[in-house]
């Protein structure tokens, strides 16, 4: 059978690893093309071609606007219109103690976790304004909704895509153009198992902290995705979904 988005096409940036691999993974289950994204010409090439033929490399420094304006014009080019569906998700994390935190690594987070989805959904949000259609999904945190000590920079561009997310929404609801974001929790990866490993995150503690006992899979976000790029979603737009398990509705001991 067909699927929630057989015939579509999006782009996934920060796509070969993590989070954004297995959402770029679920858009080709689903029957969508998908443009494989990160900074590595290499590795888009690689979790390309494992993908499938549905599958196209575009590799960019999403730090530089112009790399991101790129992006999208050689996507269009790729689908010959502009993508049905944008997932912006490329972000980094910083850890730092507010006094600390250079100015340098403060301006780059928030060059990638925030001016970057500005530029890109500006970008393709004006060929789905012009087709009438499509949809913007935004990759937050839980962390743009509450605070965590030593992340200013990340808790500060997550906080910004949010009300980027409303404020696009809202304009551009009566336009055929939906906006929405995730906000997952502490999710298992390879990233945050190598944290783990370093003992700056206690799995153990975060499970008993989330009120569902576990932390997120790459899919739990992924299928949150589909969900709001999909025809499920089709008077959904605005909203924050929070996929963190229960932990920012917790506020108890």
């Amino acid at each position: 059978m067909p699927g929630r988005l057989a015939g579509k096409t999006a782009i996934v940036t920060g796509s070969t690893k993590g989070i954004g691999l297995e959402i770029a993974r679920a858009f080709v289950r689903e029957g969508a093309r998908v443009v494989v994204n990160s900074r590595s010409a290499e590795d888009c090439a690689r979790e390309a071609a494992a993908l499938g033929a549905a599958a196209h490399p575009i590799a960019a420094d999403l730090t530089q606007a112009d790399e991101a304006r790129r992006l999208a014009r050689e996507a269009a080019a790729r689908f010959g219109a502009a993508p049905d569906v944008l997932v912006n998700n490329a972000g980094q994390p910083r850890v730092a103690p507010s006094e600390s935190l250079a100015e340098a690594d403060y301006r780059q987070t928030l060059d990638l976790n925030l001016t970057a989805y500005f530029v890109l959904s500006q970008e393709v949000g004006r060929g789905m304004l012009a087709r009438g259609s499509g949809a913007i999904v935004n990759v937050s945190s839980m962390f743009g909704s509450v605070a965590a000590p030593q992340r200013l920079a990340y808790c500060v561009s997550k906080a910004a895509v949010n009300m980027m997310t409303k404020v696009m929404a809202i304009e551009w609801a009566g336009r055929g153009v939906r906006v929405n974001a995730v906000s997952p929790g502490y999710v298992e990866t390879e990233f945050t198992r190598g944290v783990a490993a370093r003992g700056q995150i206690d799995f153990g503690q975060v499970a008993r902290r989330t009120p569902m006992g576990r932390l997120g899979a790459v899919d739990d976000v992924a299928e949150a995705v589909i969900f709001l790029a999909g025809p499920g979603a089709s008077f959904i737009t605005g909203e924050i979904l929070m996929v963190d398990g229960g932990w920012s509705s917790y506020g108890f001991m």
